[in-house]
């Protein structure tokens, strides 16, 4: 069992990289984009509802290929075809995605005046559409590197898609003054680099192969992921859409940027596990420890979010007074631990999800993320005017937890597995009040404030011993790696070990 754990561990250390690396981006460029010399905060809000049109975008491009891909790729009745699977999987997402710039380029104008009531955004959703078109082709390169445990080409070739991005993208906004177009030309250029970077790569991995009794199965596996896929972008979305027309393109500005800190903690921490760990359960699915190996996933990774989370929200307020060129944008520190705690749903609902997709019943994913789309919609119309931003948050948090529960409910039914719930509720109740705790703490002085946070994220770990939270063997394995790396001796035998160590399954 430790073998398995441990090479999740290292693809997840991999990813992170990667996914850190994209985060580190978006922080960076956050003071370009709250600079009032080049942006202003309504203009922050067009952003926002830019780029969840095009996560909407690639969502249904994408058609639930890279899930097919991936599910298919390691089936034992085409384990010979799997360059074939891969090839026919790539032909059709280029053909969707030239059928979607075809569609939608021409009607950018007409988009444009829907959603801003202006045509001055047509280029820019010219733009974003090509780039959304690349990016879901892009997303079945990263499928085929993760399903074949390619974690170091991964995320080089996201850093240098992302390195190119953030150059350009700063290069076109202040040496350009091309403004919101510059940000989503920047982004084509970067994704047009990344699919010709791995185009050695991606040929290698292509076999002339099509298979329609395959392609079918594939189809019907397919498209209800397709369309939960669709609905947990419109989900995402919701939030931003819905104070666009029933508040201020300031609200959504606000919320956007609490948004962009809690989201951190999806991309580096949940994202970069669910790379590492979903080909591995979809590999493990016939083996006899499968069971235990899904249920510790969840309280592990459950684990190593939370302290993300309350490190998140304790110091969400000095990160924004630091990245935050116009203080407009500092009163979001009060929706970060709302948004935070959702994500801790999200990851539940994640690792979840994997009795349903070994059952192949993907039906059911599709129709609870459109039940919880539909509940997000509801909530927000009920909340946005009596709390805006804060009822946009709410309705975030209400709306994962329920959207997790679903998940789990069919799940369960088609798949069991004895996930710790007494443990996780432990964890996610001790972890509430330690990230609310900024409420009480930012009135203090900058040094006495950072030291109570830090003791805040360092007592996480001690109040859950206190509480039995820990099985013996879990303790005997932390003392072990605490005599291990507390040897400064062997810290070089101790990486060379981490990288030579046999990774089975």
């Amino acid at each position: 069992m430790l073998n398995p754990i441990r090479q999740s561990i290292k693809g997840s250390v991999i990813y992170g990289l990667g996914n850190i690396a994209v985060k580190v981006v978006g922080f960076l460029l956050i003071p370009l984009y709250t600079d009032p010399r080049y942006f202003s905060v309504d203009d922050f809000g067009i952003i926002a509802v830019l780029d969840i049109s095009g996560l909407i975008l690639i969502s249904l491009m994408a058609s639930g290929l890279p899930q097919s891909m991936m599910r298919w790729y390691w089936d034992k009745d085409y384990s010979s075809d799997r360059k074939g699977i891969f090839f026919m999987s790539l032909s059709i997402q280029i053909l969707i995605s030239l059928l979607f710039c075809t569609l939608l380029i021409p009607a950018s104008r007409p988009l444009s005046r829907a959603i801003f009531d202006t045509d001055i955004m047509s280029d820019a959703i010219k733009l974003l559409v090509l780039s959304s078109a690349l990016q879901a082709i892009n997303n079945l390169i990263n499928s085929l590197m993760r399903v074949q445990a390619r974690a170091a080409l991964f995320s080089v070739s996201n850093l240098l898609k992302l390195i190119t991005v953030l150059g350009l993208t700063i290069y076109f906004i202040t040496a350009r003054g091309m403004g919101i177009k510059g940000i989503y030309l920047a982004q084509v250029i970067g994704n047009l680099l990344f699919v010709v970077f791995l185009s050695a790569y991606t040929t290698r991995n292509c076999k002339p192969f099509f298979n329609r009794a395959l392609m079918a199965s594939m189809s019907r596996f397919g498209f209800p992921l397709m369309m939960a896929n669709l609905a947990t972008a419109v989900l995402t979305a919701v939030d931003r859409y819905a104070l666009n027309s029933m508040a201020l393109l300031k609200f959504v500005a606000i919320y956007t940027m609490a948004y962009k800190i809690a989201s951190v903690l999806k991309l580096v921490i949940v994202d970069s596990i669910k790379m590492a760990l979903t080909p591995m359960a979809l590999k493990k699915m016939n083996t006899t420890d499968n069971h235990l190996f899904y249920k510790k996933s969840m309280l592990y990774s459950s684990y190593v979010l939370m302290l993300g989370i309350i490190t998140i929200s304790l110091f969400s307020y000095e990160i924004l007074k630091i990245i935050a060129k116009s203080a407009s944008f500092w009163s979001a520190w009060m929706v970060v631990p709302i948004l935070a705690l959702s994500v801790f749903f999200v990851n539940m609902r994640e690792t979840t999800s994997y009795g349903l997709l070994i059952k192949r019943n993907s039906k059911v994913i599709g129709i609870n993320v459109v039940i919880a789309t539909v509940l997000n919609i509801i909530l927000n119309i009920l909340l946005i005017p009596v709390w805006n931003v804060f009822g946009t948050a709410i309705a975030t948090l209400l709306t994962q937890f329920v959207y997790w529960q679903l998940n789990y409910h069919f799940s369960q039914k088609e798949y069991f597995i004895p996930y710790e719930l007494r443990k996780m509720t432990m964890m996610f109740v001790t972890g509430t009040i330690l990230s609310f705790a900024g409420l009480v703490l930012n009135e203090i002085n900058l040094v006495p404030r950072l030291l109570l946070k830090l003791m805040c994220i360092a007592g996480f770990p001690f109040i859950l011993y206190v509480l039995n939270f820990y099985e013996p063997a879990e303790l005997q394995v932390v003392k072990g790696l605490v005599r291990k790396w507390s040897d400064i001796r062997k810290l070089g035998e101790n990486l060379r070990s981490l990288r030579d160590t046999e990774e089975e399954i």
